[in-house]
């Protein structure tokens, strides 16, 4: 979406078969901040945190807000 390759979440929806509510669950995680996305990757993300806990309520855009989260799970 912001290279403006795909216009909208509900086109990226369409393009992968999902609903948009579905795309847009998930749709902030794609912003997480890199060396947070690698903790997960790895599986070093806080015990207390769960997909659940990042999806449920608004994820900070500003990756040091992030990591503040993120040191409160731990």
């Amino acid at each position: 979406m912001a290279s403006g390759e795909i216009a909208s979440l509900k086109d990226i929806a369409k393009e992968r078969g999902l609903c948009r509510q579905y795309a847009a669950r998930f749709a902030p995680l794609a912003w997480l901040a890199p060396d947070l996305a690698q903790e997960i990757l790895e599986g070093r993300q806080p015990k207390a945190m769960s997909l659940g806990s990042l999806t449920r309520s608004p994820l900070p855009m500003d990756w040091q807000e992030q990591r503040r989260l993120f040191n409160e799970w731990r």
